[in-house]
């Protein structure tokens, strides 16, 4: 979590507040993580029961599911008014996201079994999730409902044409990011937004990866493997792109010193470069950046697994021998340490001028 120190020096630097940060007080401090943990565990739990005893008394009455979908309504519209609650506790919090869920599960459940049209279905679920990313009043719900938007918007797509959303993802995702304290007023629905698109971002990439390296994803998702090359190669080039326009926007906001700007922003054009040849690399490694630049703990953890899952993923996808893998690992350890001791040797004294001035 972020801590509030460094909320406050962004908002300092936006410009939003001026002076000290003011004391907190005992109520603005949080309860233990495994408290927590264990109020959203009762919450789901409670919701399984409830969902449970409801969709099995609506069963009892109605034994045709092609109704099931009014009981899905019933519980996203239910939940949107509890979720209008002002201070709802967190166990309510996760009873409400629980039984939201199970709505849209009981909704998609009898749309796929009445309806034909797999488009049609993706376009009614994209309009349904749109709706409650909009009325619903948790932010962690809005996050979630933005995320299976994004599915849907993916599942509208086609298998081939869904890859070429992943720029657009990564595009949005790094814009809100970026400009989250420039858009304060509308906070409410910018943060889960950046939350929901980031989701989307990173399933997106390993899905990509996972489809690259497996015959059978190919099968699944009903691409034409003489096609992919050429969509994998243009997706990778705009993600560069927004990738690298993305860098320097945080470049000049975070980086004063005029040759440090220049490093940092060549830096960013060899992960762009890197990135046409291992697609996805680029947008984990800025969202990397953001995370550092704006103190956020979590979205630097959460990248940093990523990126480390990736590069996993990406190696054991290599269609080498173990002996060219190898060579590959030692090859690209020479050049970080490159990299690290021309960073070490002419970056760090531009940095502590920087620190010394300030």
């Amino acid at each position: 979590m972020t801590h509030p120190l460094n909320i406050w020096q962004q908002l300092q630097q936006a410009h939003l507040v001026s002076g000290d940060m003011p004391a907190l007080s005992a109520t603005d401090t949080t309860p233990p993580f495994f408290i927590r943990m264990l109020l959203a565990m009762a919450g789901w739990l409670a919701a399984l029961f409830f969902c449970g005893f409801i969709f099995g008394f609506f069963v009892s009455l109605i034994p045709n599911t092609e109704m099931i979908w009014v009981l899905g309504i019933v519980l996203c519209v239910g939940s949107i008014v509890l979720s209008r609650i002002p201070t709802i506790p967190l166990f309510a919090e996760q009873f409400v996201l629980a039984c939201n869920i199970s709505g849209q599960i009981a909704i998609v459940f009898s749309l796929l079994d009445n309806a034909q049209d797999s488009q049609l279905i993706a376009a009614l679920m994209l309009g349904l999730e749109l709706l409650l990313f909009i009325l619903m009043g948790i932010r962690s719900q809005r996050a979630i409902a933005l995320f299976f938007a994004c599915g849907a918007a993916v599942w509208l797509l086609g298998p081939e044409a869904w890859l070429y959303a992943l720029p657009l993802v990564c595009a949005l995702s790094g814009w809100l990011w970026l400009n989250r304290l420039r858009l304060h007023r509308y906070a409410h629905y910018v943060q889960p937004a950046s939350v929901g698109l980031t989701l989307a971002l990173w399933s997106m990439i390993f899905l990509a990866l996972l489809t690259n390296s497996s015959a059978f994803l190919f099968l699944w998702t009903g691409i034409a493997q003489d096609n992919w090359p050429t969509m994998l190669w243009i997706v990778a080039v705009l993600s560069s792109v927004v990738c690298l326009a993305l860098a320097w926007q945080l470049i000049v906001r975070s980086v004063q010193q005029a040759k440090l700007r220049y490093t940092a922003l060549a830096i960013s054009i060899a992960v762009a470069l890197v990135n046409l040849q291992m697609p996805g690399l680029a947008p984990l490694c800025l969202l990397l950046c953001i995370g550092v630049a704006l103190h956020h703990t979590r979205l630097v953890w959460f990248n940093l697994a990523f990126l480390v899952l990736y590069l996993v993923l990406y190696y054991y996808s290599l269609n080498s021998t173990l002996l060219d893998k190898s060579l590959l690992l030692c090859a690209s350890g020479a050049v970080l340490l490159v990299v690290y001791a021309i960073l070490n040797r002419y970056v760090r004294p531009l940095v502590s001028e920087v620190n010394t001035h300030a």
